[in-house]
């Protein structure tokens, strides 16, 4: 009588392996790796699910083979065969399937923990910057990332030297030009104009957010690039971008050299349209008559929306000046000059709205890696992680003779495949697990060291068990509510009853006959299933996947309804429209 929608063809899967050796690009994002009916799995989808499995470490997922992504996505297709065959048939309340989506749920519980404690957390401070854009000039003292102790001192010297220039009033912009080791901004006092959160590296970014118009960092900031001394000199209201047309009248250049020949001539010629405009005459006519940027003047001059810093500054810095509608003065670049028009501006999203592309972002970032060891190394020292001296000198002095992760079992005995090497509250890692999880130990190069792999590798064995503890205990209902969510949406949303179906039992009804329903699916969903198509009131009993204990084919729920509707079974027809329905019927022993 009901029937879920979504069908699995069996007979169409077709396996696509990409030969990759580490993780895609996202120029792959959208091939298709399987299809399984009509739905598919993108790159982008196995990506992201294969990335979750590994507890969100981008290290061990680079480090992983073909084999074990081919593994996994075999995995990902018979769960997703698997699920849609249960949505179909209503068994997803099945005591079989229960158990392999506890399975799977229990796997991807320290997701939604490293979710709520790393991802969240930064991707809302980054929606919060992002309101703003920020305008800000630095001076820059070179000192790189691994600086010996004479470099140090020399540069912080500096910072001290800059920063006592500035307290004696001295001009920022001046003081930069004079001693900020930026070449690039030095001669423009220092300045980086406007930006945004996610443009720069984050201790950079964390100092200028921080500071009011005007002042300036009273220690140096350290970075990747060198120590900072950074003034903010602006901050406003940001949007997601804007829409401008443009009138572009170019110099005229030596053919030969290319070098600006009459600048004069094109400045009169973008003066007389400027007037023109004034005078009321259609800015996007003037630009289809006599702009010289081909790509738009057959557009009215139209550039459709751009984001901030995307064009040379000076048109930039004009076009984000404007109101809706208002027309730029005439703006000099070293394309020629120009007349702008402001079109349109995109409002600045709702958190809700960019949660998804903010998140995305994040997690392609190198903060995310700083972020995510943090707090791993948060999460290990709270468990008293400690390496086990003997344990973890049984297995190098294994990996010393046989050089070789891939084979380590060939040289391990059983009794050595369970030396403890390492321990943390509530478990322990032994040899035989840590050989599962080397996490990049077989490509450890002499300058990191035997040592320092390895002990990152069972550190990163430990830390997925601990995730999988500390997810227990604070995320699991939160998985429970998300997983239940879902499965009422799609199992709602996706099943229809068929045509004739309404008609019919208004025709038993007029007969006087009962109705009865009972279904794998709970009682609930049922219920919200015949609302939804306006035939709850024509059902006169229900018994769901909760009111048995036993379920389809056993006939425990045709037994419940037929004394729910106190009837005789040998006056009662078992209406289904599957195989295990028709089995059901007959364990009954009725009509089917």
């Amino acid at each position: 009588m009901i029937k879920i929608s979504c069908k699995i063809l069996f007979h169409s899967l077709i396996f696509l392996i990409l030969s990759c050796s580490g993780l895609y690009s996202q120029s792959d994002n959208e091939k298709i790796l399987a299809i399984i009916g009509n739905e598919k799995i993108f790159l982008s989808e196995f990506e992201s699910s294969f990335l979750k499995a590994l507890g969100n470490n981008p290290d061990s997922a680079k480090n992983t083979d073909l084999l074990q992504k081919k593994d996994y996505l075999e995995l990902l297709i018979n769960l997703k065969l698997k699920v849609n065959d249960a949505i179909d048939k209503g068994y997803l309340e099945f005591p079989g399937i229960k158990e392999d989506l506890l399975n799977f749920k229990k796997n991807y519980l320290s997701t939604f923990l490293i979710d709520k404690e790393v991802v969240e957390p930064n991707i809302r401070d980054l929606w919060e910057k992002r309101k703003y854009e920020v305008r800000a000039s630095h001076i820059m003292v070179n000192l790189n990332s691994s600086p010996a102790t004479e470099d140090s001192i020399k540069s912080y010297q500096k910072t001290d030297e800059i920063l006592k220039k500035l307290k004696d009033g001295e001009d920022f912009g001046l003081v930069a030009k004079e001693m900020s080791d930026d070449v690039g901004t030095k001669n423009n006092g220092g300045d980086l104009y406007y930006f945004t959160g996610g443009m720069t590296v984050r201790q950079f970014e964390d100092a200028v957010y921080s500071l009011n118009v005007g002042e300036y960092t009273r220690i140096p900031v350290r970075s990747i690039f060198g120590l900072h001394i950074i003034k903010l000199t602006d901050k406003k209201k940001r949007n997601e971008g804007i829409r401008a047309s443009h009138i572009l009248i170019q110099d005229i250049r030596d053919s030969q050299t290319g070098n600006i020949v009459d600048s004069v001539t094109s400045y009169n010629q973008i003066k007389e349209i400027a007037e023109r405009i004034k005078n009321g005459e259609d800015f996007a006519q003037l630009a289809d008559e006599y702009s010289q940027d081909p790509g738009s003047k057959t557009k009215g001059g139209d550039l459709g929306f751009f984001d901030r810093r995307r064009m040379t500054q000076p048109f930039d810095s004009a076009a984000f000046s404007l109101q809706i509608g208002e027309v730029s003065g005439i703006v000099r670049t070293q394309f020629g000059w120009h007349l702008i028009k402001l079109t349109d501006i995109k409002e600045f999203q709702p958190y809700e709205i960019q949660h998804d592309n903010l998140k995305s972002e994040f997690k392609r970032r190198q903060d995310y890696k700083i972020a995510y060891d943090n707090y791993i190394d948060k999460c290990l020292y709270d468990y008293n992680f400690k390496i086990d001296q003997n344990g973890f000198g049984i297995l190098k002095s294994k990996l010393e003779i046989i050089k070789d992760y891939n084979n380590l079992d060939s040289v391990l005995s059983d009794l050595e495949k369970k030396s403890i090497v390492a321990t943390f509250t509530g478990g322990e890692v032994n040899i035989e697990d840590a050989t599962k999880n080397y996490f990049g130990v077989r490509d450890y190069s002499p300058k990191t060291g035997l040592d320092i792999a390895l002990t990152k590798s069972i550190q990163n064995t430990a830390a997925i068990a601990i995730l999988n503890m500390i997810s227990e205990k604070e995320n699991i209902e939160q998985f429970i509510n998300l997983f239940t969510n879902h499965a009422d949406k799609v199992m709602t949303d996706s099943t229809y009853i068929f045509e004739n179906v309404p008609e019919t039992i208004n025709y038993l009804k007029g007969l006087g006959l009962k109705i009865g329903i009972t279904s794998t699916k709970y009682r609930y969903r049922i219920c919200e299933i015949l609302r939804k198509n306006n035939l709850i009131s024509l059902s006169d009993s229900i018994i769901g996947g909760e009111d048995v204990s036993s379920h389809k084919p056993h006939p425990e729920g045709i037994y419940k309804i037929i004394e729910a509707l106190k009837v005789d079974k040998n006056e009662c027809v078992f209406i289904g429209d599957s195989t295990v329905d028709a089995e059901t019927a007959t364990n009954a022993d009725i009509s089917y």
